[in-house]
């Protein structure tokens, strides 16, 4: 469930040198990469808030069609009344188009994808209802891009000068369309060139606001022997 994670929260609250904004991969690690992130969503103007922690991981590499690809995978842990959802996305893209300015979200060869207890299904594309959170998580270029004055954060990584990037993301779900205003902090010391991230995001059908709130990613742990939660998808 949670590669919904927008779009089943949301529902679930009615009852996220110049920089460039991206989503969350503005460099590609050595192979063995992995940054955990602690993850909080709270859902505006009400009492709401969700924490877990999403990993990302590099967790191998292929060469498909005479091209060096990388295995990129997430795994997202949320907790609800008292019990942990864990989803695992994993997908391969060229590495060409893995970094900062590059298009990962428009060049998924393959890809699986695990929620909950069933059986990872693959996909061929982010098309699916379930890739939703991957659009966002491997996006390009954003519309508006813009840029922040640097800002001393004093975390895991150690106290870091961290250039901001800004921008804007739109998706469009079986519920309705997503918007997404992404601040992201960035270093070279960071796995994936991520430091942090906030992102403020509404939840719109026909123009109507069904729902809004803030996505925060803060830096836990950082790992260079990664492996696979999904070792024999490939």
């Amino acid at each position: 469930m949670w590669l919904r994670f927008f779009a089943g929260l949301f529902l679930a609250a009615a009852l996220a040198q110049p920089a460039v904004a991206d989503g969350l991969i503005y460099k590609l690690p050595d192979d063995g990469a992995q940054v955990r992130y602690d993850l909080e969503i709270a859902i505006a103007g009400q009492d709401i808030k969700v924490k877990g922690s999403l990993t990302v991981s590099s967790v191998g590499k292929a060469t498909e069609s005479g091209e060096d690809c990388r295995w990129i995978e997430f795994k997202m842990i949320t907790s609800n009344d008292g019990q942990d959802h864990i989803g695992i996305s994993k997908v391969l893209i060229p590495e060409k188009h893995l970094g900062k300015g590059k298009s990962a979200a428009e060049n998924v060869i393959r890809g699986w994808i695990k929620e909950e207890n069933g059986e990872p299904f693959e996909i061929k594309d982010l098309k699916a209802p379930q890739a939703v959170a991957l659009r966002a998580f491997l996006a390009g270029p954003l519309k508006n891009a813009g840029e922040l004055e640097k800002n001393e954060i004093d975390g895991k990584l150690g106290k870091l000068e961290c250039p901001g990037a800004t921008g804007e993301l739109e998706i469009e779900n079986d519920i309705g369309t997503i918007g997404i205003n992404l601040e992201n902090r960035l270093h070279e010391k960071a796995p994936f060139g991520l430091v942090n991230a906030v992102w403020k995001f509404e939840l719109k059908n026909n123009g109507q606001l069904l729902v809004a709130g803030t996505f925060t990613l803060t830096p836990a742990d950082t790992s260079t022997t990664a492996l696979s939660d999904l070792p024999d998808k490939k």
